[in-house]
């Protein structure tokens, strides 16, 4: 089973499905397994297949399927679906997977297992439009104030590091001279200006905001810090970015609003 690639938002996969009993007895039937991620979804339903949706918070928006076929296969004989396996790309749709295994129905046990399972990467030709927002900020010495940095995803297309389960992205704050942190969101951890360990949680140069490893096509998340202007200070800056794991965002068609600034005063 191949990948596909350049499928089209909106439009319609074709997936070629067959399997083969390669043992030496017989299977009095046999489970299909299939999962389609967010971006896709089954087309065409099977009397024999039960559909659950799962997933929407933690966890990627999934469709489950599972299939039991009563077909009896000798040894050396085929199956395949019903009807030609069919999804429906999404609007939203980016870079997806179709995961589908297939197992003896009565129990029996398989030779060599490690072929019953396949997963297939489906690309479609789309774009996801990552920001992030920054904040202006003012107080006299000795104040905190609160400073919230958001992260959006202006789509179309959503995202998902489904192999990896890497985040999405990552917000970094470069912490503006002359200011101290003082509270800090639960999903951002202090670093140095470089990245290594800093031992506080608390007055660190840099953090960085892990997102989940999946975001829809309209997530917006705030990242609220608590900012102490340490001295009287006048047009001081942190910068405020969003980065990815690994790599580059190569499917975010315009990088200018990938970062933006933390100004106080």
């Amino acid at each position: 089973m191949a990948d596909v690639e350049h499928a089209q938002p909106g439009g319609t996969e074709t997936i070629p499905f067959a399997l083969t009993n390669k043992g030496n007895e017989s299977a009095h039937g046999v489970t299909v397994k299939m999962t389609a991620s967010y971006g896709v979804d089954f087309l065409n339903k099977y009397d024999a297949c039960a559909y659950t949706r799962t997933g929407g918070d933690e966890y990627a928006p999934m469709t489950d399927a599972t299939c039991t076929f009563d077909q009896v296969l000798a040894p050396g004989d085929s199956f395949e679906l019903p009807a030609p396996l069919q999804l429906a790309i999404a609007r939203h749709a980016l870079n997806d997977r179709l995961d589908i295994s297939v197992d003896p129905a009565d129990g029996a046990t398989d030779l060599a297992s490690r072929d019953n399972y396949a997963a297939l990467q489906i690309g479609t030709d789309n774009t996801a439009d990552f920001s992030v927002t920054g904040a202006a900020v003012t107080g006299t010495a000795g104040q905190t104030v609160t400073a919230p940095l958001t992260f959006k995803n202006n789509g179309p297309a959503w995202f998902a590091n489904l192999g990896s389960g890497d985040p999405a992205a990552k917000v970094r704050l470069i912490v503006p001279t002359g200011t101290t942190v003082t509270g800090v969101p639960a999903d951002c951890v202090p670093h140095t200006l470089t990245g290594g360990y800093y031992e506080k949680r608390t007055g660190a140069p840099r953090y960085d905001c892990a997102l989940p490893y999946w975001v829809s096509e309209n997530t917006e998340r705030t990242y609220a810090f608590q900012l102490r202007i340490d001295a009287a200070v006048s047009g001081t800056t942190g910068e405020v970015g969003i980065h990815p794991e690994f790599g580059d965002f190569a499917f975010d068609p315009d990088t200018t609003n990938n970062t933006a600034d933390l100004a106080v005063n």
